[in-house]
């Protein structure tokens, strides 16, 4: 199963390399989001970031819809891969 949890900073703090992709990414200098919708990898994978961001949203429970969503599609689909977080966290730009 997937697990799907919210990040809060302590577990992506500090980290280098966080990737964003889709099409609010390139919107990202327009508006500055509350909440990050992201996969974590837990284990290396050839051509990936170790976290990229897939969406922003402006509340926790908007973000926690979609990563719902996705957790549950993405366990069905690959229901014995174990190597991957979909979660929620708190834009760095908005924590103190």
């Amino acid at each position: 199963m997937v697990r799907d949890e919210i990040l809060h900073g302590e577990t992506t703090g500090g980290v280098k390399g966080l990737h964003q992709v889709g099409p609010t990414a390139a919107g990202e200098a327009e508006r500055s989001p509350m909440w990050l919708l992201m996969i974590v990898f837990l284990n290396i994978v050839p051509g990936l970031e170790k976290i990229t961001v897939l969406n922003t949203f402006a509340t926790s429970e908007e973000c926690q819809s979609e990563r719902n969503r996705i957790g549950f599609e993405m366990a069905a689909a690959y229901p014995y891969e174990r190597d991957f977080v979909i979660a929620c966290q708190l834009n760095p730009k908005h924590s103190s």
